[in-house]
């Protein structure tokens, strides 16, 4: 241990014997501090000093109407805009704003085109398009310009669109009172209507038994129908029919007007007949009746001559004659009487013959009448038989329409039904109805606007900041990455101005030799530590959770990295310098130190563990921001198996490097100074 301590002494009073090597030295020693103080410098708080940044605004609104009122947006933006100075404000024409991002003159523009108020206005239109206004940045001055100049611009479209939605909530209101007027009315009509639902209520029950009882009677008149239809059947045979009949009564007519007139002319020659039959019969009466006389005269005359001539009476031939005379006697008697009874037959033949002969007078005028009826009858038959027919036609299609009519009165019997349970449903509705236009009428009565509610209800969310870990700048959340970088170029600078090998004074063995130059080293990683760390927090104003393990953390960092670029430039000279520039820019790319290094390519998150100031930079987010101690000693663990691992190789190669040049400078009697 001592003649690590007498080398260390040596490599520092070497070091102060040379000024030129000390000038260096103390340069290199300042490194990490201009590097971190410069770079936190420049980054600390970029956004205060916003207002000086040029930005361009074109104002081409025209302005438009709305509910009666004037509202032009643009002039209120531009407004809004003076009142809040984060940019450096140019108010310029169109033709000025485009000139000066093509010279550089302005970063961005903003542009509020001719219908931005019209397009605000529209919002309760049914596709209301939004109200844009145009955010032109020139990313080739400045990309960051840009994107935080849209990140403010965004700011500032929330609260355009706040401001918009006050106007919109203003009018609102105003139409709420008119609302809860008209839900007023409506309650009232709603009770008007609730009892004119109960009326429809009790209709539609009257008409659902009315047609129940329709529907019964649909029945027996269905069948009635279809009895009339086969009557209509029957009657349209009849009129056949009777066509039939009544042709066949006109020829009969015609041949009975023919034989009338034969009858006629018969009777009259019967009538004179019947009188010439009377006359004679009167005439041969009177004959008989002398006929008699002298039959009775013979018969007489005969029985006085059988009494005269007693001799006859035995005669038979006489005897005949005599039964004879008898007969003819009493048989002309016999004629006499009928002859008699002929005569008034004829007498009454006479008057008869008289009598048909006015009763076929009077056949003659009926049967001309019944001429005439017949023929009318024939019309009338003619026109009856096409009108039988439409009335079986018509019959058949009032049949079918009863069967219609029978089924719609049963779809209209239930829907007679359904009406009624509907009408109870909406008497209920209606009931419903009217109490919640009552309610909402009194609830949107008692709404009333304000400034404070419009702009609530402008801004119906807020929001509440709780920070874990506060940052409050860019410097603050850039320092762990930052710092990191300042030590280790610092280290390696180091070794450009320090010999990282050969010794000040020949070594005693290889173990004084490793800890001399590592010690001077270290002793330099820790002034440059110590001194980054003091200025940055007291120049700064750095606010940190633990200020001792700030201090401890930082020199922890630069012995890790002087270790690590020690064992490079020991191993392979310059070539170890290149590595370590390799590394270094490995480690800026995946210490997440910027970005988070979820967001670098899949090819880099695999060297992330692997290198030493992914470890710093989380180390020193636990210092300086989350005073996450366990986070702290976790990372600083892993520092030390870099020291550790870093040292072990050094040291191996300073013990295998003074045994190989041991038998040299026991040749030459002289001590080891391996070079």
């Amino acid at each position: 241990m001592k003649r690590s301590v007498k080398q260390i002494s040596h490599e520092l009073a070497a070091i102060a014997a040379n000024k030129k090597v000390l000038i260096s030295v103390a340069a290199v020693a300042l490194i990490p501090l201009l590097y971190s103080f410069m770079f936190l410098w420049a980054f600390w708080d970029p956004y205060a000093k916003m207002d000086v940044l040029p930005v361009a605004v074109v104002n081409m609104d025209q302005g438009a109407s709305f509910e009666g009122k004037t509202l032009s947006v643009g002039s209120q933006f531009v407004d809004k805009l003076k009142e809040t100075p984060t940019f450096e404000w140019n108010f310029v024409s169109q033709s000025e704003a485009e000139d000066g991002l093509r010279n550089h003159k302005y970063y961005i523009a903003i542009e509020i085109p001719e219908d931005f108020s019209t397009r605000a206005t529209k919002i309760l239109e049914p596709n209301p398009e939004p109200a844009v206004f145009r955010y032109i940045p020139n990313e080739s001055s400045n990309f960051l310009a840009s994107q935080i100049g849209k990140t403010a611009v965004e700011r500032m479209k929330s609260e355009l669109s706040a401001q918009l939605t006050k106007s919109y909530t203003e009018t609102l209101f105003e139409s709420v009172g008119k609302l809860s007027e008209g839900l007023t009315q409506a309650a009232d009509g709603a009770s008007r209507l609730s009892e004119g639902t109960k009326s429809v209520e009790a209709g539609a029950v009257l008409i659902d038994e009315n047609l129940g009882k329709l529907s019964q009677a649909v029945a027996p008149l269905q069948a009635g129908v279809g009895q009339l239809a086969a009557g209509a059947d029957r009657l349209n045979g009849g009129l056949a029919q009777l066509q039939t009949g009544a042709d066949r009564l006109n020829d009969g007519l015609a041949q009975l007007t023919g034989g009338h007139g034969q009858l006629v002319a018969g009777g009259s020659q019967a009538e004179l007949g019947a009188v010439k039959l009377k006359e004679g019969l009167g005439a041969s009466s009177a004959g008989l009746e002398q006929l008699d006389q002298a039959a009775g005269g013979l018969a007489l005359g005969l029985q006085q001559l059988t009494a005269a001539v007693p001799e006859l009476a035995g005669n038979s031939d006489y005897a005949r004659l005599v039964e004879a005379s008898k007969l003819v006697a009493g048989g002309l008697k016999a004629s006499a009487a009928g002859e008699k009874q002929l005569a008034a037959g004829a007498d009454q033949l006479v008057q008869g013959q008289r009598t048909l002969n006015d009763g076929l007078s009077l056949f003659d005028a009926k049967l001309a009448e019944a001429a005439q009826g017949s023929q009318s009858l024939d019309q009338g038959m003619q026109q009856l038989i096409p009108g039988g027919r439409q009335l079986q036609t018509g019959l058949g299609q009032v049949a079918d329409g009863m069967l219609q009519f029978a089924a719609g009165t049963q779809q209209l019997n239930e829907g007679a039904r359904k009406l009624a349970d509907g009408a109870l449903t909406v008497a209920g509705g209606t009931d419903e109805l009217s109490g919640k236009l009552k309610d909402a009428s009194v609830q949107t009565s008692a709404i009333k606007g304000n400034d404070q509610l419009f702009t609530a209800f402008a801004q119906p969310v807020a929001f509440e900041e709780q920070k874990l870990a506060e940052v409050p700048n860019y410097g603050t959340g850039f320092a762990p990455y930052f710092l990191s970088l300042g030590l280790f170029v610092g280290a390696l600078l180091l070794t450009i101005v320090f010999p990282v090998k050969e010794p000040a004074l020949a070594p005693a063995s290889g173990i004084s030799w490793f800890f001399g130059k590592l010690g001077t080293m270290l002793l330099i990683g820790f002034i440059q530590a110590v001194v980054m760390a003091g200025i940055v927090t007291a120049g700064l104003g750095l606010e940190l959770q633990n200020i001792p393990m700030f201090f401890l953390f930082s020199i922890l960092t630069s012995w890790t990295f002087m270790v690590l670029i020690q064992m490079l430039v020991t191993l392979f000279a310059d070539p170890g310098r290149f590595i370590a520039i390799v590394i270094l820019i490995l480690q800026l790319t995946t210490c997440a130190g910027t970005f988070p290094v979820e967001l670098i390519p899949d090819a880099l998150r695999g060297v992330n563990t692997w290198l030493p100031m992914t470890y710093t930079v989380q180390g020193y987010k636990a210092v300086i921001s989350s005073g996450e101690m366990g986070d702290f000693w976790r990372n600083a663990g892993y520092l030390g198996v870099f020291i550790l691992v870093s040292a072990g190789v050094t040291l191996a190669y300073f013990i295998f490097s003074f045994r190989r040049h041991r038998p040299q400078a026991a040749e030459s009697g002289g001590q080891v100074i391996p070079v």
